[in-house]
């Protein structure tokens, strides 16, 4: 779902770029780097870490591809919206287009730089999965390190609101997720819900 923007007339001098887009461009630097790392990381493994054993004729082919290949990655991961997510709130939705956007360009990939050179089995599959791994892992990473950061107990009790919440479905988890941030003023101490399949339990 795609979130509102600023309504206009809010107080304060808008900036040059919001955040958002400033991490986008920084995504989009290290996705440069990273796509091209995965397969070139694939290929040194394949020549057991050695890289004077790297055949010439595959090097070449490599870094003739590199640049269409950077531009095709940004391009697909762009169009699948890789840049427009709020990565704090990621989801398995995220993964999902995260990995097909990996298969796009891994299968364009095999198919293009096969016009060039051939290159070993091993570095096609290796390459996906470590472009996969590389793509995805920087964006859940930060998603984990804010979620380690809303599950720190806060502080003191002093001047904190005691809450009790109602409901402890899907609205009640995306409530609980918000009143639990570090900077929110709210405690949560019990969920109350009428199924008795969730009586006792924790989320």
């Amino acid at each position: 779902m795609r979130s509102a923007e600023n309504r206009p007339g809010q107080p304060g001098k808008k900036a040059l770029f919001e955040h958002w887009q400033v991490v986008s461009l920084m995504l989009i630097v290290y996705d440069a780097l990273a796509v091209n790392l995965g397969y070139f990381l694939a290929l040194w493994l394949r020549f057991d870490l050695r890289f004077d054993t790297i055949g010439p004729d595959y090097l070449q082919a490599f870094a003739r591809f590199a640049p269409f290949y950077t531009v095709l990655c940004i391009t697909v991961f762009a169009l699948l919206r890789l840049y427009r997510s709020i990565w704090r709130f990621a989801s398995f939705k995220e993964l999902e287009r995260t990995l097909l956007a990996t298969l796009i360009t891994g299968v364009i990939h095999t198919v293009g730089i096969s016009f060039l050179r051939r290159m070993p089995i091993s570095y096609y599959t290796v390459g996906l999965i470590l472009q996969f791994l590389l793509v995805a892992g920087i964006r859940f990473i930060y998603r984990f390190v804010l979620l380690l950061q809303d599950l720190r107990p806060k502080g003191g009790a002093e001047g904190l609101n005691r809450v009790m919440l109602i409901g402890a479905g899907s609205a009640g988890q995306l409530i609980l997720r918000d009143l639990s941030r570090p900077d929110s003023k709210d405690k949560v101490c019990c969920i109350i819900d009428d199924n008795p399949n969730k009586w006792n339990r924790y989320i």
